[in-house]
């Protein structure tokens, strides 16, 4: 009866470890997509953000690309910002760029052509619960 018993132990100890052992976490990529509010004809913008996942207090480089439907004019401007769902308000200060001001942009900007720059945004020191990321290029 004891044998039983130590066995049945050693069995119920080893399947504790094994299920308090941590899992390995799984990183996943950022992903941004298009806002569902956007209308049908909004541009999507390929962007892929480094370090990824986001860094508290870190400057973050956002690589941004997309073939615009429209030209792009002095005047357009480029955002990024972090967003707290909850209030659905900026998380500091976001930051605003005129398009035609950056390094090595030429404006007009031809329809179909594809337009990428490289930003730097210093992320928040600190994250709600549920927040997003913002890119966006605007008119106006």
């Amino acid at each position: 009866m004891s044998r039983i018993f130590i066995l049945a132990f050693v069995l119920f100890a080893t399947l504790f470890a094994v299920n308090a052992a941590p899992l390995e976490l799984e990183k996943r990529e950022t992903q941004f997509t298009p806002c569902p509010d956007l209308p049908p004809d909004a541009v999507g913008l390929d962007i892929k953000m480094t370090p990824d996942p986001v860094v508290l207090g870190a400057v973050e480089t956002f690589d941004i690309k997309g073939t615009m439907k429209k030209d792009i004019i002095a005047g357009d401007w480029l955002g990024i910002a972090f967003i707290d769902l909850a209030k659905q308000l900026p998380i500091e200060y976001p930051l605003a760029l005129d398009i035609c001001t950056l390094p090595g942009v030429t404006c007009p900007i031809k329809a179909g052509t594809v337009f990428s720059t490289t930003q730097e945004y210093t992320a928040p020191d600190e994250l709600p619960a549920k927040y997003t990321i913002a890119v966006a290029i605007g008119r106006g």
